[in-house]
């Protein structure tokens, strides 16, 4: 069976990411009070956001890449033509979730890179480790109120 065949629901790298979500987001409900908000597809893009009040901490997930995590203040004014966003990606607070997207970009990258197999040999755990790395960074910038959050810094 081709690989195209496969249902994108019954991908290795698919449930990875929702349990991987489900495990790590946890406490944004349990201890801070959001809710799920949004827990579907847009095009190829599967997006989970929890929110509460005008903050919302977006998760998007492609499968082949990497998950993008957004914390996002609502109240900001966003003006997309002058490259103000009322995000901050995790990778903005966190030097460690940064590299590991270099990484996985960098080995993708090199001529011959066997990316068939690529998810069973080194993405899963880089995914893994990213959506860890990820909720530590969404928890500290809610505690510290970070970037849109509150002060910059």
């Amino acid at each position: 069976m081709s690989l195209k065949n496969i249902p994108l629901t019954k991908s290795l790298a698919f449930n990875t990411h929702l349990e991987q979500v489900d495990l790590g987001f946890d406490f944004l409900i349990s201890e801070f009070g959001f809710e799920l908000t949004k827990n579907e597809f847009k095009g190829r893009e599967f997006w989970i956001v929890y929110s509460k009040e005008a903050i919302a901490i977006e998760i998007l997930f492609e499968v082949g890449g990497l998950p993008f995590v957004t914390l996002r203040n609502n109240n900001l004014p966003q003006d997309e033509d002058a490259y103000f966003d009322t995000g901050d990606s995790v990778e903005e607070f966190s030097p460690k979730a940064q590299q590991l997207k270099n990484s996985r970009y960098e080995r993708r990258e090199k001529p011959g890179a066997n990316l068939v197999d690529d998810y069973a040999l080194y993405g899963q755990e880089e995914h893994i480790a990213y959506l860890k790395e990820a909720a530590r960074t969404v928890r500290e910038n809610i505690v510290l109120r970070r970037g849109v959050l509150g002060m910059r810094g």
